[in-house]
């Protein structure tokens, strides 16, 4: 998968799970958790879609907060090291 459809795929499933509905604008560096689009309790679901995306399993122990921040910071801590 490509960084771009990747990305997209994190969007769209953000996007689907957002408090504020479907048809809020969603950049890729707008704040997921601080804007309220999530809240801390889609974290355990966004991870296990990440590792759905991803193929393999993600280390819960080693993800820090600010990889949950944004589309783009979702896709550097878990996606750009693979490439």
């Amino acid at each position: 998968m490509s960084e771009s459809e990747i990305k997209e795929s994190l969007r769209a499933w953000i996007l689907e799970r957002a408090q504020s509905g479907p048809d809020q604008k969603l950049q890729n560096d707008t704040p997921i958790l601080d804007d309220g689009i999530l809240s801390s309790l889609d974290v355990v679901e966004l991870v296990l879609f990440v590792e759905s995306l991803k193929g393999e399993d993600v280390d819960v122990d080693d993800i820090q907060p600010e990889a949950l921040a944004s589309i783009d910071a979702l896709y550097a801590a878990f996606f750009a090291q693979t490439e």
